[in-house]
């Protein structure tokens, strides 16, 4: 649900291999990439690098070794870029909830000393 809804907001969702199967079977589209760990192109990292991505939403699914690695590399290279994370369901979640409730034209932009 959190992916369609994403999509519905007109949102472009990139996901790594095992994640673009799933939400494919699941009729939901995403732009391929691969993981940090594959030779193949495009790797998600190379994107994080040239802040094609403006956030990650990583969430843990496996105790792979590979697996973990690969979130590894993706959560750090996020951070690395000042690129915005989110490793919870819950929190991801409500983030979505309210991008879905608030539209960016309807905030404004205030000093501090406005609070």
């Amino acid at each position: 649900p959190l992916a369609k809804k994403l999509l519905e907001m007109g949102y472009e969702l990139y996901a790594t291999p095992g994640t673009h199967d799933f939400m494919k079977y699941h009729g939901l589209r995403t732009t391929l990439v691969f993981s940090p760990l594959s030779p193949r192109h495009p790797n998600v990292t190379e994107l994080l690098e040239q802040r094609k991505i403006d956030l990650v939403i990583n969430l843990p699914k496996s105790v792979e070794e590979e697996d973990l690695t690969n979130d590894y590399l993706i959560r750090r290279k996020a951070i690395d870029f000042n690129i915005p994370l989110i490793t919870n369901l819950q929190v991801a979640e409500r983030f979505i909830e309210a991008l879905s409730r608030v539209k960016l034209s309807d905030l404004a932009i205030k000093s501090w000393e406005e609070y």
